[in-house]
């Protein structure tokens, strides 16, 4: 469960309906995978030296808290 500021939700709110979609689907096809791919982007900051060229990452799992 995620709460969030009621300026921010009236801001995400408003990016759903500009684009035609419910909240839920901006979450999903939006937000999340930013998220994942901002995500990978400092995983690989830390560890890309190390890794052989054209080898494979692994996806990151997001991680839950309360």
């Amino acid at each position: 469960m995620q709460s969030l500021d009621p300026q921010i939700y009236a801001q995400l709110r408003k990016m759903a309906k500009d684009r035609g979609i419910t909240m839920q689907e901006l979450i999903r096809a939006v937000i999340v995978p930013d998220w994942m791919r901002k995500a990978g982007d400092s995983h690989k900051s830390t560890t890309g030296a190390s890794r052989r060229p054209g080898r494979r990452l692994r996806r990151t799992r997001p991680t839950i808290s309360a």
